[in-house]
């Protein structure tokens, strides 16, 4: 289950990162979102097929990816998911014509060292599924509170101050509905042989990481729209994927190394993944856009 389910785990980075390459190649094509235009503009995205494809490819990347966390640990299948930046990367540079920085190879380079160090330090998980619920509610109440406060500040000041806590927010908002998703699996197979498909709506995890999602997505086009994407997305990167990893392992009991030099190994692991997506996440100062992939 550990094998496949990090396999599960690489394909759906690429397929979600590959979408997004062919957004950015296809929405250059496409008209501009304008008030008076707006039945042309959308009959031109829903028409093109290249559009939907990148949708189909988003739609499918994502699908996988909750397939993969509840195959494998949460901590071992963020750092493959975040690693799948380095294959948008090499697409845009390759097929886009964008020029990378130093910084953007040393992140790639850097993530690739953490993948390996990572597969060093695999260790077999349980069969049965385990974690410390009052640890587990803990992390969840006080990762909720921090996720309202900062969009609170975020949305209700002006200035740089802004972006950075539009930032905390997202990401941490996006690293709780991971833990969400594991959670949910869990819930939905022990009420699935009483209640099959009705056990989806049924869970409270499962609600949870849906209208989580939903509001990610919303709330970071309006982040975007009102912070600075140099602040912003770097900040979501480390958080979404910091916390998963934290909690897999302090609450969800995720497989750990026993041996010191393997614990350290681990940690530079996470260290290393984690820092590699945030310089491939920064953008230059004269880029405002990015991408999302980047981000989550």
């Amino acid at each position: 289950m550990l094998v496949l389910g990090l396999l599960v785990a690489l394909a759906s980075t690429c397929c979600m990162n590959y979408g997004v390459f062919l957004l950015k190649r296809e929405v250059d094509l496409l008209p501009r979102l304008e008030v008076h235009s707006l039945w042309r503009t959308l009959k031109a995205f829903i028409t093109s097929r290249p559009w939907l494809k990148a949708q189909g490819l988003q739609f499918s990347g994502g699908m996988l990816h909750i397939i993969a966390i509840g195959l494998a640990p949460l901590s071992l299948v963020e750092p493959i998911d975040t690693a799948g930046i380095c294959f948008l990367v090499i697409l845009s540079v390759i097929y886009l014509g964008e020029r990378a920085r130093l910084s953007d190879w040393l992140g790639i380079a850097v993530i690739l060292v953490g993948i390996t160090l990572l597969g060093i330090t695999m260790v077999k998980p349980s069969e049965a599924f385990s974690y410390r619920p009052i640890v587990t509610w803990f992390f969840i109440i006080v990762l909720a509170g921090l996720v309202i406060r900062s969009f609170y500040i975020a949305f209700s000041r002006t200035g740089e101050d802004t972006s950075i806590f539009a930032g905390i927010g997202l990401g941490v908002l996006i690293g709780l509905n991971a833990v969400l998703i594991k959670l949910a699996w869990s819930d939905v197979g022990n009420l699935w042989h009483v209640y099959h498909l009705g056990s989806l709506w049924r869970s409270s995890y499962a609600i949870m990481a849906l209208l989580g999602s939903i509001f990610a997505q919303v709330i970071f086009q309006v982040a975007l729209q009102r912070g600075r994407a140099l602040l912003i997305v770097p900040l979501v990167t480390g958080l979404s994927n910091m916390i998963p990893i934290m909690v897999g392992v302090l609450a969800l009991k995720d497989p750990f190394p026993t041996q010191f030099k393997m614990i350290m190994l681990r940690l530079l692991a996470f260290l290393l993944i984690i820092g590699g997506a945030v310089l491939l996440g920064l953008k230059r100062p004269d880029q405002p856009g990015t991408s999302q992939a980047g981000a989550v």
